[in-house]
């Protein structure tokens, strides 16, 4: 492997100016010691194709390019799905070379960080893409995941889109930027909210920070502030994979003497008048206790 290599990612290029030969570096591939990983980079034989060295072979690859959209974002640690290319914004035009794929699309100088020789979408910049450019049901994934983890401040999102008016995904994202405004960030979000609305429910606001409220490090879904009450929606979007995190905020919010109601999409489509009672009953009994 050449000294120059970044991550264990590295071109042939790099190997001839270290002074191997072509034929030894031939060897090396077709021995199957180095094998190809995308465009011109290479990599050794057990070396795992990570996101982060996808990437780096990407810019190895063309140095103009920065790495952007799903494969930015798997670098960034979002929750996308790979989609099995790399995928690279590029100011010329030039042919896809097997997984890697470029978009002409122009990136400003704040919209991207250094990456090896490149460089890759920031992350924000990362979110916005994604936001408008995947399926509506990966989109609202994203978008639910985002919210719960702080990713993407409003004010970016208002301002990307006031910049740039006319591009391609701005539906979603303004659609996004609704529900991020109204603090419904997922669908089943925005039907507890509906849910709450037609029954007359008031005291209430949606997507809260609690830790200037009550001390603890988390944000409910609603938040009843004058009786602590937390409603929750168990959407797999901002919950993936948090089974025991989850658990263990809702302990934290217990114990700080807040009560937790948890809601699934099947109670908020099934049985959305059960839940309006059953909200509207808890918040009788929780004012009645706090006034007697």
């Amino acid at each position: 492997m050449p000294r120059a290599a970044v991550n264990r990612v590295f071109t042939a290029r790099q190997a001839y100016d270290e002074g191997r030969t072509r034929r030894q570096v031939r060897h090396a591939i077709d021995s199957g010691r180095w094998r190809r990983l995308v465009g011109d980079a290479l990599v050794e034989a057990d070396v795992p194709a990570t996101p982060q060295r996808l990437a780096l072979g990407a810019v190895l690859t063309w140095p103009a390019a920065t790495v952007a959209f799903t494969t930015a974002a798997l670098v960034h640690g979002l929750p996308v799905e790979d989609d099995d290319k790399v995928h690279v914004f590029v100011p010329t035009r030039r042919p896809a070379r097997g997984r890697l794929t470029p978009h002409l699309v122009p990136v400003g100088f704040r919209d991207r960080q250094r990456l090896g020789p490149g460089s890759v979408t920031t992350r924000w910049r990362t979110v916005i893409d994604c936001l408008g450019r995947l399926d509506p049901d990966e989109s609202d994934r994203l978008l639910a995941w985002v919210a719960a983890h702080d990713t993407l401040p409003t004010a970016e999102l208002e301002r990307w889109l006031a910049e740039h008016p006319g591009a391609l995904g701005n539906a979603r994202r303004r659609v996004a930027l609704r529900r991020l405004r109204s603090g419904a960030v997922s669908v089943a979000e925005e039907r507890l909210l509906a849910i709450l609305r037609r029954a007359g429910i008031k005291g209430w606001r949606a997507n809260v920070p609690l830790y200037d409220e009550i001390g603890v490090w988390a944000r409910a879904d609603v938040w009843f502030a004058a009786v602590r009450l937390v409603l929750e929606v168990d959407g797999e979007e901002a919950h993936r994979g948090r089974f025991q995190q989850d658990r263990t905020r809702q302990n934290a919010l217990v114990a700080a003497g807040c009560t937790v109601l948890r809601y699934t999409w099947a109670d908020l489509t099934a049985r959305p008048l059960a839940v309006a009672e059953e909200i509207d009953g808890v918040l009788t009994a929780l004012l009645h206790k706090r006034s007697a």
